[in-house]
């Protein structure tokens, strides 16, 4: 009887297959400094006083509402069809789809409302009194202006920049998410409580995983060689950079407030 040959592994010349290094750039995110910070060590770890949810809330919140106009930089700046398509399907996602109600910043500040209500607190977590009376940090300004600037920088660079936002913000928002999640019990009916989160589900559901895709196939449009790919890498560690800086001071000035 006749009997198949075989080679041992081995001895087999097993070549990988090809890695983007697109992809692989964005998966670096998560060992990053912008997921892993004072922020949400305290966020994830404790209940808060209000005052110091509201400094979360005020330089959070003025991230949240300059990210469409930032992101419209980065639309206007490319003459690329494809990237406008894909990063115009992300804006259009953050305007809640064309209903006001469905904003995803006017979905923060409704959380953030009911849970102050909860708190025993209704005026401390209402955005129109956090906007007047908590400043907004220094590191947050950088983040928003860094973001403008790396935006409407070439293509490359801007394109890397929101591979960084797109592929950190699943477990942001995930991260944002444990931490809200701490104050469940202050809510009677849990149907309530979760019904009051809609803003941490609108992006942990599908929203996030497809700006993540929109967020990669818009930066592979830009990367067609080397100098460009350097590019992309510059944008994307900028853009983290600059959020490992805002989450940090956040969550110090956080610490450091004092409750009332």
């Amino acid at each position: 009887m006749n009997s198949i040959a075989t080679v041992p592994l081995s001895n087999l010349d097993i070549v990988p297959p090809a890695l983007d290094p697109i992809e692989t750039l964005a998966r670096t995110v998560y060992t990053s400094g912008a997921l892993h910070n004072d922020f949400y060590e305290l966020w994830t770890s404790t209940m808060l006083y209000p005052r110091q949810i509201a400094i979360f809330a005020r330089n959070y919140g003025e991230f949240n509402r300059a990210f469409p106009e930032v992101l419209s930089v980065m639309i206007s700046n490319t003459r690329n069809v494809e990237a406008r398509t894909e990063y115009a399907k992300t804006l259009f996602s953050e305007m809640g789809y064309g209903q006001v109600d469905k904003v995803h910043s006017v979905l923060f500040d409704a959380w953030l409302a009911e849970l102050g209500k909860k708190l025993g607190a209704p005026d401390a977590l209402i955005w129109e009194n956090i906007e007047r009376d908590v400043p907004v940090l220094p590191e947050t300004i950088a983040l928003i202006e860094g973001e403008k600037r790396l935006y409407s920088a070439d293509n490359a660079t801007g394109s890397g920049a929101q591979l960084a936002l797109e592929w950190q913000a699943y477990t942001m928002l995930r991260q944002l998410y444990d931490g809200a999640s701490l104050y469940k019990r202050f809510w009677d009916n849990e149907d309530e409580f979760h019904e009051a989160c809609e803003y941490f589900y609108a992006h942990i559901g599908a929203t996030e995983k497809e700006h993540k895709i929109e967020s990669l196939n818009g930066a592979r449009q830009f990367h067609v060689d080397e100098a460009s790919r350097l590019a992309i890498e510059e944008g994307f560690t900028q853009h983290l950079d600059l959020f490992a800086n805002f989450w940090n001071a956040t969550g110090r000035a956080m610490q450091a407030a004092q409750p009332h």
